[in-house]
C-alpha cells in the first residue's frame, strides 16, 4: 500500500539528513518506519532498532511483511534478545538488515567487539522522548558513531507534550541523540490538511447526556482531587501548581508526572504524603471510571478501595471528606438501595431486603439502536465499534448479547438480563472478601465535616458547577463506612445460588438443542452481520482499517488520535458510509478530549517556536561529560601514558547509567561476568555500587553482608558506593528521624551494624552518577590497570561466597554475635541449621563438624553455661 502524499515528504526528509522527526499521534507514524526499515536495512547493510517496545515489535513485523515483497532482498526483522548466546548474535549481526536489540545487549557487544563495525550502516531511535543523556541508547549511539563515524540516526517519536517538560527539553534530547535537526508533523501542517481533506464520510456526533447520578459522581470525585491536591501541595511544597492541577488529574499520565515531581525527594518522605500520592492516583482511576464503566463495575471498585484502607494502619484524609460519602452513597444508589425483605430476589441468589435499581450507562442502549439501525440498512462491510479499555469492550460485548434475551422482572421492574448477572456476581464477590477478612470490623466513624481545603473550580462549564454543588447538598451524609458495611451484612445474607441457567447457559443448551440444525447454527458469518468491538489499543502502530473495511464506525469514547485514523483510511480511498461519535455531554470525558487536542497543539507550538531559535554547537554533540574527561585528562601527569584508565564493569551494572557516563569522560569500560563487586579499578580495589531502593532491599534481604564478606575476604580495599540519583536531595533520611537506638528497621543502624561487622569496608557517598565518575578519577589516580582476567575469575572457586543470600539481617547480626561464630563460618552453620532452636540443641559433635572442635566448644558451652 502506497504512502499518501504527506507521509511520503516524511520518509524523504528521514532520507535526506539525520533528524528528530516528531508526528502527531495517527498519522501513520508505522507506515512511515516500516517503509523507512525497507529502505536503509539490506543485507549489506546493518541497522539498528532503538528503545522499542514488544507491541512496537510487532506491529512493525506485521507492516513489513504486508509490504510488496522484494524477493531476496525483503527485509525482515531480526530480534536479538539476552537468551541469544554471543555467537548467535554474531551471526545476526553478519548477516546484516534490520536488527532489534535490547540496549544493554547492544552496548555489550559493542564494547566487546562482537558487532561487525564496517556493516554498520545506521539506527533508527523509536519513542526518542525517553532518551536522555544517562539512558542507555545514549550510550550505544555514541559507541556507533564510535565504530562507524559515517552511521546515520533517525529519531522518530509520537509525543510532542513530552518535549515540553522541564527545562529546554528539546536540546537536551538532541543532544543526547547527537542530532541538530528537528522536522514536526502536526495535525495543522500544509502538507497534512492537504492530504487528509479528500473525501470525508458523513459524521454523527452523538451527545449523551449523563444520568443526575454520574454528574454528582463526577462532582464529587473531582471535589476529592481537589481537596487532596490542595493537602499534598501544603504537606511538600514540591509540586508545581501549573502542572499539578485539577485539569491535569484528567489524564492517565497524571500519576507518573506527581511521581516525577517527588522523585527527587521520595526517600525522604514521610508515610502521610507518600500515602497521599497513592489516593490521588486511586481517586483520579475513580473519576475515569464514571464513565468507563458500568454502575455495578464502579461500586464493587469503590468496595475495594475500602477494604484496602481497612487493612492500611488508619484511614486515607480524603475519606474523611463530605465529597467521599457522596461518592459512595451514590454510587450504591445506582446499584440497589434498602427494601422490605422479597423472596422473589432470595430464590434469584440475590439479597432478599434490597431493591436493585442497575442503573444502565446511557450510551448502551443508544448503541443498540444504532446498531439496529445499521443491520437494518444492510450494509456492505462489516460495522467497527471502538472503545477506550477492554474493560468497556467486555461490558459492550455483554449488553449486546444480553439484548437477546428477555428482561428480568424484579420488584415490577425490567432489567437487562446482563446486569442482574453482574449484581449476582457482586454480591457473591462480597461475600467472600467478608469471609476472608473475618477480623473484628473497625466501628464506623460519624462522618466528619468538610476539611477547609481550598476548592478549585472543576475544569467545566460553571453552570455544570452550580448544578452539581445543588445536588449535592439534597444527597445524604451517610458515611462511607458504615454504608460498606451494611453491604456485606446484606452479601453473608445472600442465599445459594440458585440451579437455574444463566444467559449464556441458556444460550448453550439453545444450541445444543438443536445439534442436528448444524448449519443453521455454525458457519462463516456474512460481513454485513458482523460487528467487531474493540479498544483503540488494538490499533496502536497498525493498518487494521484497510484489513477489516469497515462500512459503519461507532467511536464509543472520543480519541483524536483513532479520528486521524479514519481520515487516513478515507484518504487511501477507501468507502466509508457513516462514523458515529458518541461521548457524555458535559463530562470529564468530553473534558479529557478538548484537552487533548488542545495539549497536542500548544505542544506543537512551542516545538516550533524552540526549533526557530535553536542553537546546538557542534562540540556539544560529543558527550555529555566531554568538559569532565577533558578536566580529568589535564590532571594526569607528565609521567603517565596517555591510555585511558580501564575499568572493569559486571554486565549487569549496564541497567544503570554510570557505565555510559564513565565511557564518555574517557574510561576504557570493559564489560565481564564478575562474581564480586560490581567495578574493579585495579588488582587490589572493588566497588560495590548501590542505588537507595538496591541499598535498601540488599539490608533486608542480608546480601549486601555476604557481598561485603565477598568483598573483604578477596581485596585489599573494598568500596561501597551508595549513589544517588540525578536530581534528587542528597540526603538519606530527615534529620528528625534519626534515632539513638538500634532497630533493625531503621536503614542508619543496619549501616551501622555493617560497618561493625566488617571494619575493612569503605563507605562513599554519591550525590549522582556524575559525581561517582569523578570519585572513580580519582580513585583510578596512580594506579595500574586491572587484570581482566583475574577480576573475572575471582571468587570462582570460592564455595564459602554465597551468591545470593537468603538470610536476612535479624538472624545474620545473632548469629554473628554468638561466641565461635565468625564471617567465615556462619553461613555454613545456617545451611546446616534451619533455626536459633536447633543450633541450642544440637550435640557438639554436629557442631564441630561444621565449625572445628575449638569453635564449636565456645559455642556448646556459652549456649549451656549454667547461670
Amino acid at each position: 500500500m502506497t504512502l499518501l502524499p504527506f507521509q511520503r515528504l516524511i520518509l524523504d526528509s528521514l532520507l535526506d539528513e539525520d533528524a528528530l522527526c516528531v508526528v502527531a499521534r495517527g498519522l501513520g507514524l508505522g507506515r512511515v518506519l516500516a517503509e523507512l526499515a525497507r529502505a536503509c536495512a539490506t543485507p549489506q547493510a546493518l541497522v539498528f532498532l532503538l528503545n522499542a517496545s514488544d507491541a512496537d515489535e510487532a506491529a512493525l513485523q506485521e507492516q513489513l511483511l504486508a509490504l510488496p515483497s522484494g524477493g531476496a532482498d525483503a527485509c525482515v526483522l531480526r530480534l536479538v534478545r539476552a537468551e541469544t548466546n554471543a555467537g548467535a548474535r554474531a551471526h545476526v549481526y553478519r548477516q546484516g538488515g534490520l536488527v532489534a536489540a535490547t540496549t544493554r545487549i547492544l552496548t555489550v557487544d559493542l564494547l566487546n567487539g562482537v558487532v561487525p563495525a564496517e556493516l554498520i550502516t545506521g539506527v533508527v531511535v523509536l519513542n526518542a522522548s525517553r532518551v536522555s543523556a544517562e539512558s542507555m541508547e545514549a550510550f550505544a549511539l555514541r559507541l556507533v558513531r564510535l565504530r562507524s563515524p559515517h552511521a546515520f540516526v533517525k529519531a522518530l517519536s509520537d509525543a510532542p507534550e513530552a518535549f515540553t517538560l522541564g527545562f529546554a527539553p528539546l536540546e537536551r534530547t538532541l543532544k543526547a541523540l547527537g542530532l541538530r535537526h528537528v522536522r514536526l508533523w502536526p495535525r495543522f501542517h500544509v502538507a497534512v490538511q492537504a492530504g487528509l481533506a479528500a473525501a470525508r464520510a458523513p459524521v454523527a456526533e452523538l451527545r449523551v447526556a449523563p444520568t443526575r447520578a454520574m454528574v454528582d459522581l463526577q462532582q464529587a470525585a473531582l471535589d476529592c482531587v481537589a481537596a487532596l491536591i490542595a493537602e499534598l501541595q501544603q504537606a511538600t511544597k514540591l509540586l508545581d501548581p501549573e502542572l499539578v492541577s485539577v485539569e491535569a488529574s484528567l489524564f492517565r499520565h497524571f500519576d507518573a508526572q506527581v511521581k516525577r515531581l517527588l522523585a527527587p525527594h521520595w526517600h525522604r518522605l514521610g508515610p502521610r504524603v507518600r500515602a497521599m500520592a497513592a489516593d490521588l492516583a486511586a481517586l483520579r482511576r475513580v473519576a475515569e471510571l464514571v464513565t468507563a464503566c458500568d454502575a455495578v463495575a464502579l461500586l464493587r471498585h469503590l468496595d475495594a478501595l475500602l477494604a484496602a484502607t481497612k487493612a492500611s494502619a488508619g484511614p486515607p484524609p480524603w475519606l474523611s471528606l463530605d465529597s467521599a460519602n457522596i461518592l459512595y452513597s451514590v454510587a450504591r444508589a445506582r446499584v440497589f438501595a434498602s427494601s422490605e425483605p422479597c423472596p422473589e430476589l432470595a430464590a434469584l441468589g440475590l439479597p432478599a431486603a434490597i431493591a436493585p435499581v442497575l442503573e444502565v450507562p446511557p450510551k448502551l442502549p443508544l448503541l443498540a439502536r444504532i446498531l439496529d439501525e445499521v443491520g437494518a440498512a444492510r450494509p456492505a462491510g462489516p460495522v467497527l465499534v471502538m472503545a477506550a479499555s477492554l474493560r468497556e469492550c467486555r461490558m459492550i460485548r455483554d449488553f449486546l448479547a444480553s439484548a437477546r434475551h428477555p428482561p428480568v422482572v424484579l420488584r415490577g421492574t425490567a432489567h437487562p438480563r446482563v446486569m442482574v448477572d453482574m449484581l449476582r456476581a457482586f454480591f457473591r464477590w462480597k461475600a467472600r472478601v467478608s469471609a476472608a477478612s473475618r477480623a473484628p470490623p473497625r466501628p464506623a466513624q460519624p462522618a466528619q465535616p468538610a476539611q477547609p481545603l481550598a476548592r478549585g473550580p472543576p475544569p467545566t462549564k460553571r453552570r455544570r458547577v452550580r448544578g452539581a454543588s445543588a445536588a449535592g447538598a439534597r444527597l445524604p451524609r451517610a458515611p462511607a463506612d458504615s454504608l460498606e458495611q451494611e453491604t456485606a451484612e446484606l452479601a453473608t445474607q445472600t442465599p445459594a445460588p440458585p440451579d437455574e441457567p444463566s444467559a449464556s447457559a441458556s444460550e448453550s443448551d439453545s444450541d445444543c438443542a438443536s445439534e442436528l440444525d448444524f448449519d443453521e447454527h455454525f458457519g462463516i458469518l456474512p460481513s454485513s452481520e458482523t460487528v467487531l468491538v474493540l479498544p483503540y489499543s488494538a490499533l496502536d502502530n497498525k493498518d487494521l482499517l484497510p484489513a477489516v473495511q469497515p462500512t459503519h464506525i461507532v467511536m464509543y469514547d472520543p480519541d483524536p488520535a483513532f479520528i486521524r485514523q479514519i481520515e487516513l483510511y478515507q484518504a487511501r480511498g477507501f468507502a466509508l458510509n457513516q462514523v458515529y461519535f458518541m461521548v457524555y455531554d458535559n463530562s470529564i470525558e468530553e473534558q479529557r478530549y478538548l484537552s487533548a487536542i488542545r495539549r497536542e497543539r500548544e505542544a506543537f507550538e512551542t516545538l516550533i517556536r524552540q526549533n526557530a531559535s535553536l542553537v546546538i554547537p557542534i562540540t556539544s554533540l560529543a558527550s555529555p561529560v566531554s568538559a569532565l574527561a577533558l578536566a580529568r585528562r589535564s590532571q594526569r601527569s607528565a609521567l603517565q601514558t596517555s591510555v585511558d584508565p580501564l575499568v572493569v564493569v559486571d554486565v549487569r551494572e549496564f541497567r544503570s547509567p554510570l557505565p555510559s557516563l564513565l565511557h564518555a569522560a574517557g574510561f576504557t569500560v570493559v564489560p565481564r561476568t564478575i562474581n564480586i563487586g560490581d567495578y574493579v579499578l585495579h588488582d587490589h580495589l572493588c566497588v560495590e555500587r548501590k542505588s537507595l531502593p538496591d541499598l535498601v532491599q540488599s539490608l533486608k534481604s542480608g546480601r549486601l553482608f555476604n557481598q561485603a564478606e565477598a568483598m573483604t575476604t578477596h581485596y585489599t580495599y573494598a568500596v561501597l558506593l551508595i549513589e544517588f540519583e540525578l536530581n534528587t536531595s542528597f540526603s538519606l533520611q530527615p534529620i528528625g528521624a534519626l534515632s539513638p537506638n538500634i532497630a533493625f528497621n531503621s536503614l542508619t543502624s543496619q549501616l551501622t551494624l555493617l560497618v561493625l561487622a566488617f571494619p575493612r569496608l569503605r563507605i562513599i557517598w554519591s550525590s549522582s552518577p556524575y559525581e561517582s565518575v569523578a570519585i572513580f578519577s580519582d580513585l583510578k589516580r596512580d594506579s595500574a590497570e586491572p587484570d581482566i582476567d583475574r577480576a573475572v575469575s575471582m571468587g570462582q572457586s570460592d564455595d564459602s561466597v554465597e551468591k545470593e543470600s537468603i538470610y536476612a539481617a535479624g538472624p545474620i547480626a545473632l548469629l554473628m554475635s554468638l561466641p565461635g561464630v565468625s564471617l567465615r563460618n556462619y553461613q555454613s552453620l545456617a545451611r546446616k541449621f534451619s533455626s536459633v532452636r536447633e543450633i541450642c540443641s544440637a550435640p557438639i559433635e554436629d557442631l564441630a563438624a561444621v565449625l572445628g572442635q575449638e569453635s564449636a566448644t565456645k559455642l556448646f558451652d556459652f549456649v549451656h553455661a549454667k547461670q
